[in-house]
């Protein structure tokens, strides 16, 4: 896990607030904000038809879109990232892979011709689902109408997470089996973090009525989501709202997973 460094940050020992600004759901992403008083950290922006959402959920917190000075980026699907825009002040912070890595999937499935079998590059495993092809048809109809890279942001706002730390007390960890370069946040790590999970963990239960992108690899996405539940604590899937989890396990290594308490919408 990359824990948080104080590099290229002047803020005071606080402990971090997170709270849901946009809950998830089956075809919206979560938008959390992390704050410390005087620090405001979002992560993931959501979709264009979302900004007054946002805006509205930022200024019920006595917030401006100017007061947040750190943006982060779990993954770029476009349903997390295309509101970017509105924080051009802000630095992001993603890692450039996952940044990479979509912006020449979305650019291949451009291509009318040649889409279907350029995508078993970026989704080797798709023939392995059932109508995951329907699914990818109706998901690269959304991708061209939305995908649009002046809405992630200018180029001189990145902060590569591969070489650049969060601030002190937000932690993170790479969950590729979304996608290679998948970020998940840990937040003030102790007996009862709260964990952003992003599309490292979709749903507490039914992921498979998501409308997302199947997993990269599939092996790696149930080994990082059995990992955030393996961490406890208070979890924030990236579409579905949060809750409270523990996890012990039962001779020959079957895990047990209890829920203890549902957290509210926000």
């Amino acid at each position: 896990m990359r824990r948080g460094d104080s590099s290229g940050h002047s803020m005071n020992e606080q402990t971090w607030k997170v709270e849901v600004l946009l809950p998830g759901s089956w075809r919206g992403a979560t938008s959390v904000l992390i704050s410390n008083g005087h620090h405001h950290v979002l992560v993931d922006s959501g979709m264009p038809h979302e900004s007054h959402q946002l805006v509205k959920a930022l200024e019920q917190r006595g917030l401006r879109l100017e007061d947040v000075t750190t943006l982060v980026n779990t993954h770029f699907h476009i349903d997390h990232v295309l509101n970017n825009n509105l924080f051009p002040a802000a630095g992001i912070y993603a890692t450039q892979q996952s940044h990479d890595w979509c912006q020449s999937m979305y650019s291949d499935l451009a291509d009318n011709q040649n889409w279907e079998k350029l995508a078993l590059k970026y989704y080797p495993e798709m023939h392995e689902y059932e109508k995951a092809h329907q699914h990818m048809v109706n998901l690269r109809k959304i991708a061209l109408r939305w995908w649009d890279l002046k809405r992630l942001g200018a180029p001189e706002q990145f902060r590569w997470l591969e070489t650049h730390s969060l601030p002190d007390g937000i932690g993170s960890f790479i969950s590729s089996g979304h996608l290679p370069g998948h970020v998940s946040l840990v937040v003030d790590p102790g007996e009862q973090p709260t964990i952003v999970a992003g599309d490292a963990l979709l749903s507490r239960e039914r992921e498979d009525q998501v409308a997302t992108m199947i997993p990269y690899n599939r092996n790696q996405f149930l080994k990082d989501r059995n990992r955030v539940l393996e961490m406890g604590g208070r979890i924030l899937p990236g579409h579905d709202r949060g809750f409270c989890f523990s996890s012990k396990s039962e001779p020959g290594g079957v895990q047990q997973d209890t829920i203890i308490q549902q957290t509210h919408r926000d």
